[in-house]
């Protein structure tokens, strides 16, 4: 009775770190704003999106000062910008709009309505370093994308953000309640720890490749976007996907030791 009980607890386990693993790294790093904003503050150095963030702040500032700062003075500004550390915090309150828009629950004012960036701050920083005194008051807006039906809709994974949330915080604590109870009561606790350690390389296997399946996704519900956003979305979902594959990696490397290591203790201690 106790190695079938021990066996099925090892089986949930598995099942519940294969699941856990890509549900709790998409509520970290895309799901929560804090952890999305880390991501977009490491986009923000790539030179794709600084080259089309430095166009899009030259056409608003030009459009906002009525012509007293022309584009050929305002580009070696808007360049200069942003490669500074000030766009970097400015491209995380950007990023963190786009991920309000999508993430939280729209209004009734939100629905049927494009996504907005709203480009003031950058503006003005960009009118500033010209010498002049000028403020412009705003809101800048930029729309993103085209309104209702183009996939990217306001409050458009809410309830699947809260799901993959719940799925999470569940797959975790069913995956460290089964590993224990499993090694508690198991007879062959090495053969436990293998089988533990052989989940977390499956794990890290299955989230590489739904890695590439979300990256594939993604870049299909930005393609209604304009030309250069849609660029950017794509370096920044290159990045997020790069990020997922990377600790894929390092599970799959510690499950893989934690599996070498119970078929050493069930060989060389029968334990």
């Amino acid at each position: 009775m106790r190695s079938f009980v021990s066996g099925l607890a090892t089986l949930i386990a598995i099942v519940a770190i294969i699941v856990a693993l890509p549900s709790l790294w998409v509520k970290e790093r895309v799901i929560d704003p804090e952890g999305f904003a880390t991501t977009a503050s490491t986009m923000a150095e790539n030179s794709k999106i600084q080259s089309y963030m430095a166009d899009e702040i030259v056409n608003q500032v030009v459009t906002a000062s009525n012509g007293l700062v022309p584009a050929l003075i305002a580009k070696p500004i808007a360049t200069r910008y942003t490669a500074s550390a000030q766009f970097r915090s400015d491209f995380v309150d950007i990023a963190s709009q786009e991920h309000a828009w999508l993430f939280n629950e729209a209004t009734p004012e939100q629905r049927g309505k494009p996504m907005q960036l709203d480009l003031t701050n950058m503006v003005n920083r960009v009118i500033a370093s010209t010498g002049l005194s000028v403020k412009v008051p705003g809101p800048i807006t930029v729309d993103i994308t085209r309104g209702a039906g183009d996939g990217l809709e306001a409050g458009r994974y809410h309830h699947v953000g809260s799901q993959l949330t719940l799925i999470a915080y569940v797959s975790l604590i069913v995956a460290v309640v089964a590993a224990l109870l499993a090694l508690a009561i198991g007879r062959r606790r090495g053969t436990v720890l293998a089988w533990l350690g052989v989940g977390a390389v499956a794990s890290a296997a299955i989230s590489w490749g739904l890695a590439i399946l979300f990256a594939h996704r993604a870049k299909q519900e930005v393609s209604a976007t304009d030309g250069g956003a849609r660029q950017v979305a794509e370096v920044t979902i290159d990045g997020v996907v790069n990020d997922l594959t990377h600790v894929a990696l390092i599970v799959g490397a510690v499950g893989l030791g934690v599996a070498v290591v119970g078929v050493v203790v069930r060989l060389a201690f029968r334990f």
